[in-house]
């Protein structure tokens, strides 16, 4: 295409006969050229990637429209421009100064706006932006047509497509644009959905893939037909020895029971609010529980098979021994443990330390660690012992507290903060004991 500059169109304004060219379309033709359109769409159902779907009808709406270059603007949902998404091969120059289509174009208002097809039949006399009327002539173009991509009176995109040479629209052809508009629009439509079908398909594969529960699917018959690593983790297994082999293979006979009973309520249309319990035998031949949650798989509105969620509740169980081991040093220590938030507000105190105090456990929850401390301390709390556990993440030291009768004790303190991975503070933890003698603290 031969470039056209802006002095040749000023002294020029008027090509001649033969580059003015008119098409000439009748009724019969419009719904041959929307038939083929709507065949060519087809690669829409291609498994190819956005861009190239979008390429594709590019091609063929400037095949329909018989311009030579284009490109499809989609509309930014955060501030409402058009962004150039893909385009016919053309300068740099000219992606930065047409890349981005806003309100500031006024000749393209009605676009997007009122939804109506804009044609400029010669860019050079044309009421355009002096600038970027220069930088369309340089490109080559000579006329133009913004085609809107409307859905529901909203103006999702817009087809640019131009020519090298001047060239008159007639009505009946300016309605044909509008029309492929709207049949871009409905098959831009459709491919969206296509795409957050996929991105849903491909988050809920992430998901299975890298549960920490085992997930897996298995026909009526009982024969794993997926299963995701901890699944097969869960059974000494690898996916791959897995997959194809049987469910019955790998519970005891109590377990079997359990899980041929589930199978048939499941069936019947039963709901589980509490999941079962059931023992499997691992390959190593180790016995462990799992608590497994299972769903009906349809298809055609008939159950095809299962999807089951299973836990692994020996962990837990493990966890649980872990946490009531902890709880109940907590509580049998004949320290007072006290446990405040980033603000000292007490979230846990142990019996020993409110007994200390003089206080019952459910007294002292959601308080201020000050509760402890006599009026002749607070400043010293404040200056002293605050200040150490922010800059160091701890403070030792014998400080005069006071019970709930309002009575002055020492006590021997030992602070410490647990710190998250930015070192913000996330608790505190206080280990106290009372003492008989008293030594003032020191600045």
């Amino acid at each position: 295409m031969s470039s056209i500059s802006l002095g040749h169109c000023l002294t020029n304004p008027i090509m001649d006969s033969s580059q003015n060219h008119i098409p000439s379309y009748d009724e019969g033709d419009i719904l041959r050229i929307l038939d083929i359109f709507n065949e060519k769409c087809l690669i829409l159902n291609e498994d190819i990637a956005f861009e190239q779907k979008l390429t594709s009808i590019l091609e063929q709406v400037l095949a329909l429209t018989e311009m030579e270059k284009g490109g499809i603007y989609l509309k930014n949902r955060l501030d409402g421009d058009y962004i150039l998404t893909v385009h016919s091969p053309v300068s740099q120059e000219f992606r930065q100064k047409h890349g981005r289509i806003n309100h500031e174009w006024k000749s393209l208002r009605p676009v997007f706006i009122e939804g109506k097809v804009v044609v400029v039949s010669d860019t050079c006399t044309a009421d355009i932006n002096p600038e970027r009327r220069r930088s369309t002539i340089k490109e080559g173009f000579r006329s133009y047509v913004s085609i809107p991509l409307k859905s529901n009176n909203l103006v999702d995109g817009i087809i640019m497509a131009s020519c090298s040479h001047i060239r008159e629209y007639s009505e009946f052809q300016i309605l044909l644009f509008s029309i492929i508009g709207q049949q871009v629009s409905t098959a831009m439509k459709y491919l969206r959905s296509i795409e957050e079908l996929k991105r849903s398909r491909d988050w809920y594969c992430d998901l299975f893939e890298n549960a920490a529960d085992g997930m897996f699917t298995n026909d009526l018959d009982g024969t794993f037909l997926s299963m995701n690593r901890a699944g097969a983790d869960m059974l000494g297994l690898t996916i791959e020895e897995a997959v194809g082999t049987k469910i019955r293979d790998y519970l005891t006979e109590e377990g079997l029971e359990i899980a041929s009973a589930i199978h048939a309520q499941i069936l019947d249309g039963e709901t589980f609010f509490l999941p079962p319990v059931v023992e499997i035998l691992r390959k190593d031949g180790k016995k462990v529980f799992f608590e497994i949650n299972m769903r009906p798989l349809m298809e055609d509105g008939s159950v095809v098979g299962l999807h089951g969620i299973a836990r692994d509740i020996d962990k837990r169980f493990n966890a649980e021994k872990n946490m009531l081991v902890f709880s109940k040093a907590l509580s049998s220590s004949i320290d007072g443990i006290n446990i405040s938030d980033s603000d000292h507000n007490i979230t846990f105190i142990n019996e020993a330390g409110a007994n200390i105090f003089g206080y019952s456990r459910s007294e002292l929850i959601g308080q201020s660690a000050s509760i402890f401390y006599t009026e002749e301390d607070l400043p010293d709390y404040y200056e002293i012992v605050i200040p150490a556990i922010e800059k160091y993440g701890y403070y030792n030291g014998l400080i005069m507290a006071r019970k709930k009768s309002g009575k002055a004790f020492p006590i021997e303190i030992t602070l410490t903060s647990v710190f998250d991975k930015n070192r913000k503070v996330i608790a505190n933890l206080a280990v106290f004991r009372e003492r008989k003698q008293y030594r003032p603290l020191k600045t």
